[in-house]
Order: structure tokens, then C-alpha cells, then sequence
């Protein structure tokens, strides 16, 4: 299956797994298509299941106190995902996790993941280190996004995201970019 060799090729980079291994733990795993504007998470649910984005683009966000949505960040296809405080605390979810393109998303519920940890005692220190890098990628994203002038920030995700751009709405991107959305026309404009 393509998608269990995705997942195996993300988390064989850790080495804490060997290939079959991971595949095995694959057979835990569903299929759900979201389509557009679909909600993989709603804030105030409880956050039961950890996503691998195999295609489309999903958007991370909370609403501000006047109801405005706040990007935190975007998912792209190749990456797991999941509102890890609400999974590992059992809590209502603070984000919201939403399709903003047709998706497709290979999920792994708690209760599977529980039995691939019995299985396997190396998977939970694979989930963490990936979890590790994951976080360190978004802190390095935040850094870029609060030094950079507006400019530098849509010349960074144009360079390293390019259909980032073309697939999320305008305002969204603008949000995740701390710019007004006339703003980033502006300078979307200038930067042709």
C-alpha cells in the first residue's frame, strides 16, 4: 500500500524501528477523505486520533475573542499531525484541524496506537522524536514569522512552500503571516 510506505518512510529515519516493524503497525491504521472545509478536529472535541496528511493541505487554527480565525499552522501532505495536548491529555482540543482542499489523511486512533505500543516498545520513542522535530520546525517557522518584515516572511513561504501559496485562501495565509490580507495582495503584487 502507498500509504503504509509513506509512513514507513518518515518514521525509518528516527532508526529506532526496522521497515517491517513500522509496516506491521500500519495495519492499525484507517483511511478518512476529507473534503473541502471538512474538519478532521473541532476545538471542544476530544482529540481521539493522530493523522499522516497523504494529500491535500490541512489548517491548523483557533478563533480570536472577535470570532477572526488565527492560523497556526499548515499541515502538508507527508506529515503526521494531531492536537497533542488534547490526545495525550484527554482534553477539549484548542485548535481546530480542517481541510482546506480535498484530503487525504491515514489516522491511527488511540486505542489502535495503544495496542501498537504493546507491540512494539520502540514506538513511542518514535512518535516522540517526531514529535521533537515536528516542534522544532514550527518554532523555527514562528522565529521566521515574528523577526521577518512582511516581505521576507511571503518570500520565505514562497520559496520553501510554494503551493502552500496557491492552496490556502488568501486570508489564511495572511493570518499564519501576521499581515493584514491587503497587505499580503500588496506585496504579492510587487512580487511577481
Amino acid at each position: 500500500m502507498e500509504q503504509t510506505e509513506a509512513v514507513v518512510a518518515h518514521l525509518s529515519r528516527y532508526k529506532l524501528m526496522e521497515p517491517d516493524e513500522i509496516r506491521t503497525a500500519c495495519q492499525y491504521f484507517q483511511v478518512q477523505d476529507l473534503t473541502k472545509n471538512e474538519f478532521f478536529l473541532k476545538a471542544g472535541e476530544r482529540c481521539s486520533k493522530i493523522g499522516f496528511l497523504l494529500e491535500g493541505l490541512i489548517c491548523s487554527f483557533v478563533y480570536d475573542a472577535n470570532g477572526e480565525v488565527v492560523v497556526k499552522h499548515f499541515v502538508q501532505p507527508l506529515n503526521f499531525f494531531t492536537d497533542n495536548e488534547s490526545y495525550e491529555q484527554q482534553i477539549p482540543a484548542k485548535l481546530n484541524l480542517q481541510a482546506l482542499t480535498g484530503a487525504r489523511v491515514y489516522y491511527i486512533t488511540r486505542q489502535n496506537n495503544s495496542k501498537v505500543q504493546e507491540e512494539f516498545p520502540n514506538w513511542i520513542p518514535t512518535l516522540k522524536m517526531m514529535s521533537a522535530d515536528a516542534l522544532q520546525k514550527m518554532i523555527q517557522m514562528q522565529n521566521i514569522l515574528h523577526l521577518g518584515s512582511a516581505v521576507d516572511k511571503y518570500r520565505h513561504l514562497l520559496k520553501h512552500y510554494p503551493t502552500l501559496l496557491v492552496q490556502a485562501p488568501l486570508k489564511y495565509i495572511a493570518s499564519y503571516l501576521g499581515i493584514t490580507q491587503s497587505s499580503l495582495s500588496r506585496i504579492r503584487r510587487e512580487n511577481l
